[in-house]
């Protein structure tokens, strides 16, 4: 390219961008001039801060949070939530039914649905704060009463979560005795609260705390922390072994061993629940 040739190129680009010495293709320049600054970013204005202040806004009963649970199982979410403050019959919730143990032992065959109707919704309802007020930990003792009896094994695991990490306020020594009118739920009831103070222990011998405040080791051979750990109900010492003869009379048949224990898990290994001749296993009660 001759001098003159070179000089020309050079005023053409001068002649479009303002800079001889820079492409005209450089997306970094803007035509007819420089490239323009970036202005400052500009502050949210107080009104903007005000309304994402209050879309952010939690009451301490959550209700935002407790209405988009409840319109997963609810036709009106707001109407449910607002019944849920009616304190009907009580301020603490009942005990549903409760069911016997044929009732629950058929439920899957017959397909009478107690629970469905007792745990459909039940997985919401435990993240609603108004719920969880509302709640007791005997009626959460007979809802683990209810898996273990319908043989909704896998369900027990979610339950007990729930009553060690969501309500850490329950004590299990506080738990009222509920003089069972039929001794052999009355049994069950005993074992499961005996049992799962034996699974909470276990937890917190583990460094887990029921607040979350969970205690790490840096390596397994370190020492376990130490704990308070859960204590028994006085009552359930008091409770007997389920008697063999209403057994036979209660239960189908084939729930029944050789020996008259009722059999929940065959070749189920637990020794609390075998001291009052009931065979099952209690694994599902350890999770973490």
């Amino acid at each position: 390219m001759t001098k003159s040739a070179t000089f020309a190129s050079r005023e053409l680009s001068s002649l479009f961008c303002g800079f001889g010495d820079r492409d005209p293709r450089d997306p970094g320049l803007h035509l007819g001039g420089a490239m323009p600054q970036h202005p400052l970013q500009r502050k949210p204005s107080l009104w903007i801060r005000f309304k994402w202040w209050l879309y952010n806004l939690q009451s301490p009963l959550q209700l935002r949070r407790s209405l988009i649970r409840l319109r997963h199982q609810h036709e009106y979410p707001l109407l449910t939530l607002l019944g849920m403050f009616i304190p009907f019959p009580t301020w603490k919730l009942p005990i549903p039914g409760p069911f016997s143990l044929r009732a629950l032992i058929n439920d899957k065959k017959d397909q009478t649905g107690l629970i469905q109707s007792h745990f459909s919704d039940l997985h919401n309802l435990r993240a609603i704060r108004i719920f969880r007020m509302r709640d007791t930990p005997l009626r959460s003792i007979y809802r683990l009463y209810e898996l273990f009896m319908a043989d909704q094994y896998p369900l027990l695991g979610w339950e007990t979560e729930y009553f060690v990490f969501s309500q850490p306020e329950w004590r299990l020594q506080d738990i009222p005795d509920p003089r069972d009118p039929d001794p052999l739920r009355y049994a069950m009831i005993a074992s499961i609260v005996e049992e799962l103070v034996e699974a909470i222990n276990w937890r917190l011998r583990l460094g887990l705390r029921r607040n979350g405040d969970h205690v790490y080791r840096e390596q397994d051979i370190d020492p376990l922390p130490p704990f308070d750990p859960e204590e028994l109900p006085a009552w359930t010492k008091t409770v007997p072994p389920m008697n063999k003869e209403l057994l036979k009379l209660s239960v189908p048949a084939d729930h029944l061993d050789a020996d008259g224990n009722l059999v929940l898990e065959e070749r189920g290994k637990n020794a609390v629940f075998a001291r009052r001749n009931i065979i099952t296993n209690t694994g599902w009660l350890y999770t973490i």
